[in-house]
């Protein structure tokens, strides 16, 4: 599949492959803060990040709302337009946020005008450092530091956010591999001035495969040194984490590793993984056997779900077409993956009725502690936010022009 189509393809595999949203996936971007530069205005307002694709352009747009109900409407001819791909980044409570251009590797500060209007303020490039393009996770440790994690040179990029500048890098040669793109996690657990993040091997545009193993980077967040970088070789795929109420933190495989699996390009089973409330290691007395668990031999890509659950999609085998030569992204393509809810503590999932099959293309993000998934039309014209967290069930919020990309909260 060559032209348009195709360029869709690899970009949306791109996105679900910086995953799962804007400040990583952990994707928290719980509240705002600050108002206009002046300090008037402080109502609510919120970014949306979308994209438009046009033969084999990619055009990237970025809308300020007042709110994520289903009721607001988007005038595209106010949004802020970015040649390209462009990426949102935040600091959840702090107020400041940042526009990437992923094409050019440079970070964009703006803030919010009393008109509801994105005034750009400064700007660095991480191009100094060989960043070739933006991925749009962040991995926050303070008001004054940021770790940009950076797959394709094997490191850690230390950004003041305040000042704007970048204060060193932090290399993890032990993290490559040959022929997969290191992908680093989507989100980092924090423990008593640590950051710990997972990473996947993935080789998605040659040779279609997942490494089966694990990588868990442990970084000192005083002195920014690598403090331990383990391989656990039970579970592989792995993106996203998903922390608990009791303190837990889960990480299980993604859609594409299951995909993998499935077309024997990838060793391991969707399976999960576990650090422990306190713990700074995988529990080496916890592996969890997806399928054992869902009786769905196609099934991950793991989303918050609140308490001691997670979402997960599990692909319908019975509705959907495995053929031996397919390429993953052939797969997760399919809208025959159903939602399921698994609760970790009594190890049981559950299909979500009210909830239909969709592809598992589906990114997911976090504002103002609900959980939001997208619903994308087939030609990616419109999103549609899913509140999955919503009481009484998902409920339908914001439909946005184009293929959304990223939501945060910035007031």
């Amino acid at each position: 599949m060559k032209s348009m189509t195709n360029v869709k393809r690899i970009a949306i595999l791109a996105a679900l492959l910086t995953a799962s949203g804007v400040s990583a996936c952990g994707k928290d971007d719980s509240s705002g803060g600050g108002g206009g530069p002046d300090g008037g205005d402080t109502s609510p307002a919120y970014l949306v990040g979308t994209r438009v694709w046009n033969d084999t352009l990619t055009t990237s747009y970025v809308h300020v709302v007042p709110s994520l109900d289903q009721a607001t409407t988007i005038d595209p001819s106010k949004a802020l337009e970015i040649g390209g791909s462009a990426t949102l980044y935040s600091i959840p409570g702090l107020g400041w946020f940042a526009v990437g251009d992923a094409e050019k590797a440079t970070f964009t500060r703006y803030t919010l005008s009393n008109d509801r209007k994105l005034v750009q303020q400064e700007r660095i490039s991480l191009q100094p450092q060989g960043v070739l393009k933006l991925w749009d996770t962040l991995y926050v440790v303070s008001p004054t530091k940021v770790y940009y994690p950076d797959p394709e040179g094997q490191q850690i990029i230390v950004i003041n956010p305040t000042a704007m500048t970048v204060e060193r890098t932090i290399k993890l040669p032990e993290t490559a591999r040959n022929g997969y793109l290191s992908v680093y996690g989507y989100g980092a657990t924090m423990r008593d001035g640590k950051v710990i993040f997972t990473v996947g091997w993935f080789d998605w545009q040659q040779g279609d495969k997942v490494l089966g193993e694990t990588g868990l980077v442990v970084l000192d967040t005083a002195t920014d040194t690598v403090s331990r970088v383990d391989v656990d070789h039970r579970c592989g795929g792995i993106t996203t984490p998903v922390l608990m109420d009791s303190g837990d933190t889960y990480f299980t495989s993604s859609a594409l590793a299951a995909a993998a699996h499935k077309l024997g390009r990838l060793s391991t089973a969707p399976c999960s993984l576990r650090i422990k409330a306190g713990a700074d290691a995988f529990d080496p007395g916890y592996v969890a056997n997806l399928s054992d668990i869902t009786s769905a031999q196609i099934v991950g890509e793991p989303i918050p779900a609140g308490g001691n659950s997670m979402f997960l999609r599990a692909f319908d085998e019975s509705a959907g077409t495995v053929k031996p030569d397919d390429q993953t992204w052939k797969l997760t393509g399919q809208p025959v993956w159903q939602w399921l809810r698994w609760d970790v503590t009594t190890a049981k999932a559950e299909r979500l009725a009210d909830v239909p099959s969709g592809t598992a293309d589906v990114l997911w993000f976090k504002v103002d502690n609900r959980v939001y998934g997208t619903e994308s039309k087939s030609d990616n014209s419109s999103t549609t936010l899913i509140e999955l967290t919503a009481a009484g069930g998902p409920k339908r919020a914001l439909t946005a022009p184009g293929f959304l990309y990223g939501v945060t909260r910035v007031r």
